[in-house]
Parts: C-alpha cells; sequence; structure tokens
C-alpha cells in the first residue's frame, strides 16, 4: 500500500516536472512537455483509482511548487482532468455484455473532446475581452505572439496571411493539437502496460472506434450556432463543429485501415492516403463523412464479417 502510494506521487512528480519543462523555452523542454500526460496515465491505467487520485494530487501541487499557481490550474484542467476522464471511462463496468471487449475508445475520445470544446469557450470568453470581436483579438494575440518570437515574419505578405489562416480555426487547431496528444500518451502507455502485463483494462482498438449517439446531437448543437450565430457566436460555433468532428474522423480512419487490409498493398494505400491528407484538407473531409455515416452504412462491420478479424491494438 506505502509502495503503491510512493510510486503514485513520484509520477506526478515526474509529471509535473515534464509539465513545467516547457518554461525553459528550449525545444527539448516544449518536446518533454507533450508526454506530461504518460505517468498520471501509466498508474491510472496500471494501477487503481487509488492510486490515481494520489498521481493527480502530487501533480499539481508539484506543478505550483516549481512554478505558480496559474500554472498549476492550468495543470489541473489540461493533465489532471482529461486524465481522470480517460481512466474512469475506461475502467468503467460494461453496461450489457455485447459491448466490444476492448476498452470504449470511442466514447473516451467523444468525451476529450467535449472536454476540449469547454475549455476552447470558457478560455475565449475568459480571456479575450471584447467578445464581440472574438477573431480580431485572437488576431492581436497571435500578432503580439510572433513579435516576441520571429518580429521579422509579421512585415512579410506570407507572415500575414498565414496569421489571417491561423485565425480562422486558432481554437479548433489548439484543442486538437492537445486531444492529439492526449491519444498518443494513452497509445504509449497502453503499449508499455501491455507489454509489462501490468494493464488493468483490454488495449484500446482504435480501429473498432465508434462515435457515441449523443455526440450526434453535439455536433447539431454547434451546426446551429454556425447557421444562425452572429460574429463571435458564429466563429466559436464553426471552431466548435470542426473539434466535435475529430471523433468522426478518427472513425472514418478506422474503416479506411480496414479496408486496407483488404488490398493486397495495404501499406502502400494507407501511406498514400495520409500523404493527401498532410498537403489537403480533403481526405480530413472524406474521413470524417465515412465516419459520420458509419453508424448506418456499417460498413466496416462488412468488411471484417467477410474475414478473419485481426488484433488492432497496433492500429
Amino acid at each position: 500500500m506505502y509502495r503503491e502510494t510512493i510510486i503514485a506521487i513520484g509520477a506526478g512528480s515526474v509529471s509535473a516536472l515534464l509539465s513545467v519543462a516547457v518554461t525553459v523555452g528550449s525545444g527539448l523542454g516544449i518536446l518533454l512537455a507533450y508526454f506530461t500526460l504518460l505517468p498520471i496515465l501509466l498508474i491510472g491505467l496500471g494501477k487503481n483509482r487509488r492510486a490515481l487520485t494520489f498521481a493527480s494530487l502530487s501533480g499539481i501541487c508539484s506543478t505550483i511548487a516549481l512554478s505558480n499557481i496559474y500554472q498549476g490550474m492550468i495543470y489541473s484542467v489540461s493533465i489532471a482532468l482529461p486524465a481522470w476522464l480517460i481512466i474512469l471511462t475506461a475502467l468503467a463496468p460494461k453496461k450489457n455484455n455485447f459491448q466490444s471487449p476492448g476498452a470504449p475508445i470511442g466514447e473516451i475520445m467523444s468525451r476529450l473532446t467535449i472536454l476540449g470544446g469547454i475549455m476552447m469557450i470558457l478560455v475565449t470568453i475568459t480571456f479575450f475581452e471584447q467578445s464581440a470581436d472574438l477573431p480580431q483579438n485572437i488576431e492581436n494575440f497571435l500578432k503580439k505572439l510572433i513579435v516576441n518570437n520571429q518580429p521579422d515574419l509579421t512585415t512579410t505578405v506570407n507572415g500575414r496571411l498565414l496569421v489571417e489562416k491561423i485565425v480562422l480555426y486558432f481554437p479548433a487547431i489548439t484543442v486538437s493539437s492537445w486531444l492529439l496528444m492526449a491519444i498518443i500518451n494513452s497509445l504509449i502507455a497502453q503499449t508499455i502496460l501491455i507489454r509489462a502485463d501490468a494493464n488493468l483494462t483490454p488495449a484500446f482498438r482504435y480501429s473498432e472506434i465508434t462515435a457515441p449517439d449523443w455526440l450526434y446531437w453535439a455536433l447539431v448543437g454547434s451546426g446551429v450556432l454556425v447557421l444562425f450565430g452572429t460574429d463571435s457566436f458564429e466563429y466559436l460555433g464553426r471552431n466548435l463543429t470542426l473539434i466535435v468532428c475529430i471523433p468522426f474522423l478518427f472513425v472514418g480512419l478506422g474503416v479506411l485501415h480496414t479496408t486496407a487490409r483488404q488490398l493486397r498493398s495495404p501499406t502502400i494505400a494507407l501511406v498514400v492516403f495520409y500523404f493527401f491528407l498532410i498537403v489537403s484538407s480533403w481526405p480530413a473531409i472524406i474521413a470524417v463523412l465515412i465516419g459520420f455515416f458509419e453508424k448506418w452504412t456499417k460498413f466496416r462491420d462488412k468488411l471484417t464479417s467477410n474475414g478473419p478479424k485481426d488484433n488492432i491494438n497496433s492500429d
């Protein structure tokens, strides 16, 4: 019991060190900060909720001690709270006997997405005072940020165009980056624990991800803001819609991975797809549409029923 508590507290302290590494300003510090969530997830997925509590509290207190209470609040919202959300959802008992034997990665990702959307709204309301002209305030914020780091960039035409493009989707880009790192940390944590035979839950089956029914209503709500909102409400609604589409994107990618496995050269097909995904937004839009309609088309189930089912943990 005491050994487990000490390990949990130590994991929280390591997480705090990774969190404050970003304040160093170096590239290595920023890279280390991306894995702040990993020690907490290792404790939560490998131990129990009690150990998770000690690790989270240790992380919060250590972050405050190493920096300030403001940084501790950021850690609480962006690290401790998502860790709790991931672990509690992963360890929740099954509602029936017909659920997938894997952890509910779709439910986890969808809840993280909604949490990210709520944080986006709260941050924009709290830190940008003139809410009637929210895009302009965010543009001014980005310009100040660029001036402090790369002052020459704001004087060029390409630099100004870059800022104008980023402003349109800056909240969605920020939340998407945070969500992606949470997923990557979860995957790394489960990989480590599975190899150590210490994982409390079955492996996350990313290629079998499904979107819960309530996420469709969240998408409808954000779409209403886009269609009928004005100024800042329309801006928030557009970014919120993009955020809510993230789980559908992963569902679509899961369908495409399953489809690729039916081909003679699945790796080549996926490399080509992800290349176009990087250079263009159209593959992402197609994947979102596939993921959105997968609930009704059941295309992935039809594919898997025609052949042997793979162990999808590696996807």
